[in-house]
């Protein structure tokens, strides 16, 4: 058996450099190298991972993708302040997000440094190389099967600690598993359907129009209340569609409230919103619905549709709130619609996990009702709902809530994806606990 490592990361994608970008900015990237350190994926671009190919703004900030660079320790990342690329984020300050094909070039950037500084401290970095089998060994030992996706060849990583970055995905299956207004959608309208995740790529408008057809002004619906619902909404509301989109052309289907973020109780009174209790304010920054409201251009969407201090919605979206599976109304709807969007959520791209004896190491994620795939220590959890030793989860669908310290509402039901977030507290809680810090880590757990 070779010499183990400490920390495996799987993924090099937006998730997996920013537990580097989180390292980086408290100090301690150095620390997490020298201690063994091997970065794979299976493309051949670090930092970007699908981000680029969605043609929608991002639900950060500028300013928020600005702190991997002016709060890095890394001399060459602080030296970008004048780059190109970083300055086309900076023209961004102030906008309702970035455009995500300019923030999949700066994570590329970002993530180009941050490889570039671990390599010279020694890390291996296996670009091209795709994670086929994850089985835990003895000795509390992880050995990890990387095949070379050019070559077929395989190479072994053995481990103390797995760093699960691979994602999110939205197969179909998840859509097949759920029902809308008493509707298995898949059933009756598998024609009329396209997923939030493919109509938001590039080529979205043209997968719809080949369900659309030719005909008259369509009946456009988008069924969801996530982020990417709204994002869907948006892009269907832009002039560069193709599409005719007349009044009352867009219908919005969701089954909880939709709420705006505010930065404080007072600003959400100022503009005459007191849809909140106190069980939806952050007790750690005062913030009004911090993880489960909308912000920057589907903030913008909602307190426009709400009517929030005189504001005027976009006469061709119309919004139902479904109430129960017995919503004539909402079925009204799905039937009357030329095309549907069901934007209905991600799950992890699991990592093929092993227990000792070979068998199938079974995960919480992939259990009837995807249960979040980690807990509040980033833990991965086993279909008992107990974390496995030495796997840890990071990125979109994995689940993870901010709680204690970190913030968040107590009312807040789902999970909280963000960039922020990732470069930040939950990549920094992965770091602490596989550098030992452990009351650091109870601190959050």
């Amino acid at each position: 058996m070779s010499v183990p490592v400490r920390t495996l990361i799987v993924g090099a994608g937006p998730a997996g450099t920013a537990v580097l970008s989180a390292a980086d900015k408290n100090g301690c990237l150095p620390e997490l190298v020298h201690g063994g350190l091997v970065i794979a994926d299976k493309g051949e671009i670090v930092g970007r991972g699908q981000l680029g190919q969605y043609t929608i703004r991002s639900d950060s900030t500028a300013e928020t993708f600005l702190t991997a660079i002016n709060q890095s320790k890394v001399e060459s990342l602080r030296a970008l302040e004048n780059d190109p690329v970083v300055q086309a984020i900076a023209a961004h300050i102030g906008d309702l997000g970035v455009p995500l094909p300019k923030a999949g070039i700066f994570l590329e950037l970002l993530g180009e440094h941050l490889i570039a500084f671990v390599k010279q401290h020694g890390t291996s970095v296996m670009m091209g190389h795709e994670a086929v089998q994850v089985q835990r060994v003895s000795g509390g030992l992880w050995r990890t099967r990387l095949r070379d996706c050019a070559s077929g060849n395989e190479k072994a990583v053995i481990s103390h600690n797995v760093i699960s970055a691979t994602g999110g995905e939205q197969p179909y299956s998840l859509i097949e598993e759920k029902i809308v207004a008493g509707i298995r959608i898949t059933e009756r309208y598998k024609d009329k359907l396209l997923p939030s995740d493919a109509f938001l790529a590039e080529d979205g408008f043209k997968l719809a129009q080949e369900v659309l057809g030719t005909g008259a002004v369509p009946k456009l619906v988008v069924v969801g209340g996530s982020t990417s619902a709204l994002a869907s909404v948006n892009k269907l509301l832009r002039t560069d569609s193709g599409l005719t989109v007349g009044t009352g052309a867009i219908t919005l289907l969701h089954r909880r409230p939709l709420r705006p973020f505010y930065h404080s109780i007072e600003a959400a009174h100022a503009e005459g919103y007191t849809d909140f209790g106190p069980d939806d304010i952050c007790p750690v920054s005062g913030f009004v619905y911090r993880l489960g409201g909308f912000r920057l251009e589907a903030r913008d969407l909602v307190v426009r549709m709400l009517g929030i201090a005189g504001r005027q919605g976009d006469p061709r979206l119309a919004l139902h709130q479904i109430n129960d599976d017995d919503d004539a109304a909402a079925a009204r709807i799905l039937e009357e619609a030329d095309l549907i969007i069901p934007a209905l959520g991600y799950l992890p791209r699991a990592l093929p996990l092993l227990d000792q004896r070979g068998q199938e190491l079974k995960i919480a994620a992939r259990e009837p009702h995807h249960p979040p795939m980690v807990d509040g220590a980033c833990r991965v959890l086993d279909s008992d709902g107990q974390p496995v030793p030495g796997l840890y989860g990071i990125g979109l669908a994995a689940g993870f809530v901010p709680h204690g310290r970190l913030g968040g509402e107590k009312s807040f039901r789902g999970q909280a994806n963000g960039l922020w977030l990732w470069q930040n507290d939950v990549g920094q809680l992965i770091v602490d606990q596989i550098l030992g810090r452990s009351e650091e880590a109870r601190a959050v757990a």
